[in-house]
């Protein structure tokens, strides 16, 4: 027989001895999270200890079921049972955790109860990380991810779905009273069972009373939509070519200079429009700096926040979407009449001026026109359908949306940086850390759950700029005084 030269491992038999401390290698990601759970005053951070007092069973230390829950999210295990086996199944969890063993129900309590304190550590190592100098401070990027809810699809009502839905009840209604009746008249036909037939009738009137119902409750609460699994979940597209689905829309705001999530909010809507002053005023808080500025899509574009931006000397970079004229021709559309701020005039296209032409002067929107030369052009069709020509309106923001124009075509460049800044997040989030969908429902826990994903992925970001070296020699110096605002905390974390 023919013996193989191939590697062979050791027998299954072989007895040996091995260290806890084996585990885990020096440059390992845990020995980051190990330490920095341990320098955290959890009780200051909202986290709930328990009763334990010496009579009874010993509790869990938090400590360790929140390292496990960060080690989870750092390597996309989310689920408290896939927890719980990495808890018998990994080394590097069981160096952790020192060989705790918590069951499944355990794990997925401590996440439930403390969803709170989950912010809180977020919002923390914002702090921390600002104070080693790790954000610019200068220029950040906003833009939203939707994610799927851990709400069922079919327990999901609209109106038009209960539209859809009685029609269906009701034909059918009457399909079963047609074929008892078309069963009456003829007599050789085989007999129907009437019974079996009214009762089905009886459910589905007993259905288009539970539509009702459904209905009434939407008008009480003035929605549109409701979901039974998670009230708070809505229809929100998630992309061209990728329908909708019930879930959440968040918005977050990404610092330039290593990718680092500064803020974040969680809301049910489709679009970002209205999100552009919220999340830039957020963001400007934290880092306490007299000006900002703040790149995002076209998405956000909206008027009255870049106004409202400009007096809080928030420097916005928003793309402008285009506006039909209602005829189709883009060379005439609102946005190609330029206004003329020494004449208080606007420009069109063919060079000619639109004049003001409201009378009232403290109007909040001011109307411009000449149709004396709008009539007399020939492109007129092309431009207007209105009889006395083309009014242009503006308003207080008009100006700051201009302001906003000149900086985006003096700024091309800045302005390219937005993808590769904001889109880092999500797509490491996503496809590296497996967060795709949601594991609790409504607002509350949902920002919870978003906290702890966010917080390992600036973590993960933290540990790939200054090293698990250079990390833990930050935490003894700095961490202690900064992330969690306690000198009582001032102890010395090195083993």
């Amino acid at each position: 027989m023919l013996i193989m030269n191939y590697i062979h491992g050791e027998d299954r038999n072989q007895m040996r001895i091995e260290s806890l401390e084996s585990f885990a290698s020096p440059d390992s990601e845990v020995r980051v999270i190990d330490k920095i759970v341990d320098a955290m005053d959890i009780e200051s951070l909202g986290f709930k200890l328990g009763n334990n007092k010496d009579s009874g069973r010993p509790k869990f230390d938090p400590k360790d079921l929140l390292k496990l829950y960060i080690y989870g999210y750092f390597n996309g295990i989310r689920s408290s049972r896939k927890l719980a086996k990495q808890c018998v199944i990994n080394k590097e969890v069981i160096w952790l955790i020192k060989d705790i063993k918590p069951k499944y129900r355990v794990i997925a309590d401590f996440r439930k109860d403390n969803i709170d304190a989950l912010e809180s550590i977020f919002k923390s190592f914002v702090n921390y990380c600002i104070n080693l100098g790790l954000y610019s401070r200068e220029l950040v990027a906003l833009d939203g991810t939707k994610l799927e809810a851990s709400a069922s699809k079919r327990k999901h009502y609209s109106r038009n779905k209960l539209i859809k839905m009685r029609e269906i009840a009701n034909s059918k209604i009457k399909e079963y009273l047609h074929e008892i009746e078309v069963s009456d008249r003829l007599e050789n036909q085989k007999e129907l069972d009437k019974e079996l037939i009214n009762i089905e009738i009886d459910n589905l009137k007993e259905k288009l009373k539970y539509y009702d119902e459904l209905e009434k409750n939407m008008d009480e609460a003035d929605v549109n939509e409701i979901n039974l699994t998670d009230n708070d979940a809505r229809t929100v597209k998630f992309g061209a070519h990728q329908g909708t689905d019930v879930g959440y829309n968040v918005q977050a705001v990404v610092d330039c200079k290593n990718k680092l999530i500064t803020t974040f909010e969680v809301n049910n809507l489709s679009q970002d429009q209205g999100q552009l002053y919220t999340m830039s005023k957020k963001a400007k808080d934290i880092y306490k700096v007299k000006t900002l500025e703040v790149l995002a899509d076209k998405g956000y574009f909206d008027s009255n926040d870049i106004h409202q931006c400009e007096r809080e000397e928030i420097i916005t970079y928003v793309s402008k979407p285009c506006y039909s004229n209602g005829i189709g021709d883009s060379r005439y559309f609102s946005e190609k009449f330029k206004y003329d701020n020494k004449t208080d005039t606007y420009i069109c296209p063919e060079g000619n001026r639109l004049y003001l032409i409201t009378r009232k002067k403290d109007s909040r929107i001011k109307e411009y026109n000449n149709s004396e030369v709008c009539n007399r052009c020939s492109n007129k069709s092309k431009c207007t359908k209105a009889k006395n020509g083309k009014v242009i309106r503006r308003n207080e923001s008009s100006q700051s949306v201009d302001n906003m124009i000149l900086r985006l075509e003096t700024c091309k460049d800045k302005y390219s940086l937005r993808k590769s800044i904001v889109e880092h997040p999500f797509g490491t989030l996503k496809r590296n850390m497996n967060f795709t969908y949601l594991l609790f429902r409504n607002f509350k826990n949902v920002r919870g759950e978003i906290s702890i994903a966010f917080f390992t992925y600036n973590l993960k970001r933290v540990i790939k700029i200054l090293g698990v070296k250079g990390i833990l020699e930050s935490l003894y110096t700095v961490i202690l005084l900064t992330i969690f605002n306690n000198v009582n905390l001032y102890r010395k974390v090195y083993a």
